[in-house]
């Protein structure tokens, strides 16, 4: 029999997988690991913070900063159009300002290898969103 190597979720986990994947790791006011996400072919870029609550609950934020001048109609419609065409991340607009998010349940704890999907697939997709804002499809 073979060991799962489940472990409980931890803000320092988390870390070390961002960090293993040679991200620059900030941490936010609430001590949160946090990334600057950008592409060097668009305007945008995504502040990004892992959140892990009591529960285990692993919430992703992300704010996007410099997304084209639209007016607050315009932009609830592309975020609406994203949310239409695409899973994930979930777009919204909060303050006038765009945000991305994801939460995954993860009480019973997670394997290494899983915790470091799900947080890639929340990068990848946020790059994705950033490309996709300025019209590029990734």
């Amino acid at each position: 029999m073979t060991e799962t190597w489940i472990q409980p979720l931890t803000r320092e986990h988390v870390r070390e997988i961002l960090e293993g994947l040679d991200l620059k790791v900030l941490t936010d006011p609430d001590g949160d690991p946090m990334v600057i996400l950008a592409d060097e072919r668009v305007k945008a870029l995504a502040f990004a913070a892992f959140a892990v609550s009591p529960g285990q609950v692993l919430s992703y934020m992300a704010q996007v900063q410099g997304a084209p001048n639209w007016t607050e109609e315009e932009a609830l419609r592309r975020v609406n159009a994203w949310n239409a065409e695409r899973r994930w991340p979930r777009a919204f607009l909060r303050g006038g300002k765009i945000h991305l998010d994801y939460h995954w349940d993860l009480e019973e704890g997670v394997h290494p290898a899983l915790l470091r999907d799900l947080l890639l697939n929340a990068l990848a997709g946020t790059v994705q969103f950033l490309l996709w804002l300025d019209g590029l499809e990734a």
